[in-house]
């Protein structure tokens, strides 16, 4: 088995994983013309899918969908026993959302990329069916380490 170790963020990768959602919040003044801000809650949602259709902003798609992976992550960590860890194995480091105490980790950063990876499109991603997917697929991976 890999030897994998996690920690918490330290102040500057904590003000990465903010400055996220402080990105974000500029494109929604700057590009959309709105007061709307993110929360943090499922309620960002409808406007990170209209964002996410509308990209990319910069000349860096990649880094722009591993930025909307943590503002998505935000949600997330909002929504279930979830906290930001960096997690590093013999592959490096990255940021995850440890469920719990549990060995169980979702790496939001990537997420996105993986689904358009996979064939999906940017548009057809739906985050509330991914919220509501990982909730049921946390709690029954959970429940077996229970065991």
């Amino acid at each position: 088995m890999p030897k994998i170790t996690t920690r918490p963020p330290n102040l500057e990768e904590q003000a990465t994983l903010d400055g996220a959602t402080t990105w974000v919040n500029e494109l929604l003044q700057q590009e959309f013309k709105t007061e709307v801000r993110l929360t943090g809650t499922r309620e960002d949602i409808p406007n990170l899918h209209t964002m996410l259709g509308e990209g990319p902003y910069t000349d860096d798609p990649d880094a722009e969908l591993s930025t909307f992976g943590i503002v998505f992550g935000h949600i997330l960590a909002h929504e279930m026993p979830l906290r930001w860890v960096v997690y590093r194995d013999e592959q490096g480091s990255d940021f995850a959302l440890q469920y719990q105490n549990l060995q169980l980790f979702v790496f939001p950063g990537d997420m996105l990329a993986k689904r358009l990876e996979e064939g999906e499109g940017i548009t057809e991603i739906d985050l509330d069916e991914l919220l509501e997917n990982l909730r049921e697929a946390l709690a029954e991976e959970a429940a077996k380490a229970a065991k």
